[in-house]
């Protein structure tokens, strides 16, 4: 269950300004924000905040993968490697090769 303080967090307000933000970026939120939260900025702000999140667990995410299939290729390689070398030995074969 959630303290106290958590649960007022939770439904806490706050009112504030950003001064001498660039022009071009205010315009790009006001965009994304119109575009995308009915011109709510502090919903606006929570999106990229949790976009921002989520990229980052992307990269871990990707990061391993690449690690993996580096390793499964290098593997493919020695199974690829390891078939070639071993010939089934038959009754015919006597020590051909």
């Amino acid at each position: 269950m959630k303290e106290t303080k958590d649960r007022i967090d939770d439904i806490t307000t706050i009112n504030f300004s950003i001064t001498k933000c660039p022009l071009k970026v205010f315009k790009a939120f006001s965009t994304f924000c119109k575009q995308e939260t009915n011109d709510n900025y502090a919903f606006g702000l929570k999106v990229l905040l949790d976009s921002r999140e989520a990229n980052v667990k992307e990269l871990v995410l990707y990061e391993q993968y690449l690690k993996l299939r580096e390793e499964f290729e290098a593997l493919k390689e020695l199974v690829n490697k390891t078939e070639v070398t071993k010939k089934p030995k038959t009754m015919g074969s006597g020590g051909q090769k």
